[in-house]
C-alpha cells in the first residue's frame, strides 16, 4: 500500500519569528485603529507580508486583524501595491 508522504514537521512547528510577526502585526493593527493614515496601512500590509514570509497562517492573520481567513487573504494576498503598479499603456485602441 502507497501512501502519500507526510509534509515535514519543521514546517509547522511555531517558532519565535511567527510570535514576533504577529506581534508587529497586532501593533500595525492597533496603529490604524488609532490613526488610520496611508502610512498606518503601509505599515499594516507590511506586517501582513512579514507574517506570511515567515509562515504565519491566513487564520492566524485573520483573527489578529479582526477579519475572516478568506477576507485577510483576499485583501492582503502578494500582489503589486497601487504605487508600484505599472501604469497601463493601452488606450483602447488597436494601433491602426
Amino acid at each position: 500500500m502507497n501512501t502519500a508522504p507526510r509534509k515535514s514537521k519543521l514546517r509547522n512547528r511555531w517558532t519565535t519569528d511567527h510570535d514576533t510577526a504577529v506581534q508587529q502585526l497586532a501593533a500595525a493593527v492597533q496603529q490604524v485603529r488609532e490613526s488610520d493614515t496611508p502610512a498606518a496601512q503601509e505599515q499594516l500590509r507590511s506586517a501582513v507580508d512579514a507574517a506570511r514570509q515567515v509562515g504565519v497562517g491566513w487564520t492566524r492573520i485573520g483573527d489578529t486583524l479582526g477579519i475572516a481567513s478568506g477576507n485577510a487573504y483576499q485583501r492582503y494576498r502578494m500582489r503589486p501595491r497601487p504605487s508600484q503598479a505599472r501604469q497601463s499603456s493601452y488606450t483602447g485602441h488597436d494601433g491602426e
